[in-house]
């Protein structure tokens, strides 16, 4: 929990994937089959394993530190991924990982119709198609 903002909750991680993992992008935690994987290991760029949806990264995270994800409350800012077509996004909508997931969260193909986040403002093509950002809140826990 964050002391100075009760409505907000963070994890903490370290970053073992193969990158810097950015601010405002998707975590995810490692599943891993060995004894080294404590729990607190992500990744940035996943396109399989989507449940393992952790939050987004609450800053740049360097390769091997540590770092913060946000997993409930409202964020400012999450990074949508960028589609082939012109789409818009409704406010209220459900966003989350898809086959893209290393850049950002989208709502289209979205399965779970209460997703992960749910957008909080109206997402124009002009920013949704080439990749932008939005405000949203987040339910992981």
């Amino acid at each position: 929990m964050n002391r100075t903002n009760a409505e907000q909750a963070f994890g903490v991680c370290v970053n073992e994937g193969a990158a810097v993992m950015s601010g405002n992008y998707p975590v995810f935690f490692i599943a891993a089959n060995e004894s080294s994987n404590d729990g607190y290991k992500v990744q940035g760029n996943l396109t399989a394993d989507l449940q393992l949806f952790a939050g987004i990264a609450d800053a740049d995270i360097a390769l091997g530190a540590v770092g913060l994800f946000q997993c409930y409350g409202y964020r400012a800012s999450v990074r949508l991924y960028s589609l082939a077509t012109s789409t818009t996004i409704a406010a209220g909508a459900a966003l989350g990982p898809g086959a893209t997931a290393s850049n950002g969260v989208q709502s289209l193909g979205l399965t779970l119709s209460y997703g992960p986040l749910v957008v909080l403002q109206a997402v124009g093509a002009t920013v949704n198609s080439p990749g932008g950002y939005a405000k949203a809140f987040l339910r992981v826990m």
